[in-house]
C-alpha cells in the first residue's frame, strides 16, 4: 500500500472505529492520532514502515518531555491500527511486535502522586459538607465515602438510589469530549463494564442523600444537576468549583476531585479491605489495576507470604 501512515490511520478511524467504539474512546483516539501528525513518522508510506521507525517515534516521545501514560497510548493506537493493517496485508510483518516502552526512570515528567486527604483533613472537610449549604455536597461526601468517579457522581439520578437496601447503582457517567472546547454527555454504561456496579453506601453517606432528597428540590431527574439547566446534570467544572469552595472553608488544601476517590480506597486499606473487594467497589476492570495504583499502601505482601510459607 502506497498511502502515507496518517492517511491510512485517518480512514480506518473514520471507516472502523468511529461507530466502534465509546464516543469517549474514540475521542481519545483522536487526541492521539493528532500528537502522532506533529511527528515525522505521520508521513511515512505505509509499506516502508518498520519497527525502527516506531521505535524512534517513541524515543523522540521520550526526548520531548512527554509522560509514560501519554507514550502508551501512542503506542496503543499505532499497535490497534497496524494489527489492522497486518489482518489486511496491508504491511507484510507484524512490525508493531518488536517495540518497547521506555523504562520509566528514562522518562523526565514524572508520574502523578497518589494524593489523598490525611484524617485531619477529612474531619475538617466534613464539619463543612455535612452543613449541606448546598446539594453539591452531597455528591463530594459520594465521592469520599463510596469511591465514586466524578463523573459517576454528576450522572446520579434519583431512580439510581435503592433506598431500601442502603445501595446506589452506577451505570453512566458524564464524559468529556475535545480538547479545547470541551463538550459533555451523559454516556450509558459507566467508564467500563466493570464500572457498572451496586455498591452498598456507607451510613454517612446515606444519611447526607436522605437530606438531600428531602431538604431540596426535585425539579431534575438528576440528583446534581445544573442549575442553568436542569434537564442536565452539573459540569465538570461546577463540581471543582465547589470543591474548591468546602476546601477553603474548612482550610484544607485542594487537591482535586480524584484525591475524594483516593481517600476512599485508602480508608478502604486502613480498615483492612481485601484489594479484591476494594477493586469491585472501585470498578476496576481488573484487580490488577487496583493492586497497581495503590501498591503503596499494598507494600510488597512479605509478611503475607512469611505466612503462607510458615
Amino acid at each position: 500500500m502506497n498511502k502515507r501512515l496518517d492517511e491510512a490511520m485517518r480512514e480506518w478511524l473514520v471507516n472502523y472505529k468511529r461507530n466502534t467504539v465509546k464516543v469517549s474512546t474514540y475521542d481519545r483516539l483522536e487526541i492521539s492520532y493528532k500528537l502522532m501528525l506533529r511527528y515525522s513518522i505521520s508521513s511515512e508510506r505505509l509499506d516502508r514502515l518498520n519497527s525502527d521507525d516506531i521505535q524512534s517515534y517513541l524515543n523522540a516521545l521520550v526526548d520531548d518531555g512527554y509522560s509514560l501514560s501519554t507514550i502508551k497510548k501512542q503506542l496503543t493506537l499505532l499497535t490497534s491500527y497496524l494489527k489492522y493493517a497486518y489482518s489486511r496485508s496491508d504491511i507484510k510483518l507484524p512490525i508493531y511486535m518488536g517495540v518497547r516502552l521506555p523504562v520509566r526512570e528514562k522518562v523526565k515528567k514524572p508520574a502523578k502522586e497518589i494524593e489523598a486527604y490525611n484524617p485531619i483533613e477529612q474531619k475538617k472537610l466534613m464539619g463543612v459538607l455535612t452543613t449541606l449549604r448546598h446539594r453539591q455536597y452531597c455528591a463530594i461526601v459520594l465521592m469520599m465515602e463510596n469511591g465514586l468517579r466524578a463523573g459517576e457522581a454528576l450522572a446520579l439520578k434519583w431512580s439510581d438510589i435503592d433506598w431500601e437496601r442502603r445501595a446506589i447503582r452506577i451505570n453512566k457517567t458524564v464524559v468529556r469530549i475535545g480538547t479545547k472546547n470541551k463538550s459533555t454527555f451523559v454516556q450509558d454504561g459507566a467508564k467500563s463494564k466493570s464500572s457498572n456496579r451496586r455498591i452498598p453506601l456507607s451510613s454517612r453517606a446515606y444519611d447526607i442523600l436522605q437530606r438531600t432528597a428531602t431538604e431540596f428540590d426535585r425539579k431534575s431527574e438528576y440528583i446534581f444537576y445544573d442549575e442553568n439547566e436542569p434537564s442536565k446534570p452539573a459540569t465538570y467544572d461546577q463540581l471543582r468549583w465547589r470543591l474548591k469552595s468546602v476546601c477553603k472553608k474548612a482550610e484544607v488544601p485542594y487537591k482535586g476531585n480524584h484525591a475524594l476517590r483516593h481517600t476512599f480506597a485508602t480508608n478502604c486499606y486502613n480498615r483492612g479491605c481485601d484489594v479484591k473487594i476494594l477493586s469491585k467497589l472501585l470498578g476496576h476492570a481488573d484487580v490488577s489495576i487496583t493492586y497497581n495504583i495503590y501498591i503503596h499502601l499494598y507494600g510488597d505482601a512479605l509478611e503475607e507470604m512469611r505466612s503462607v510459607i510458615g
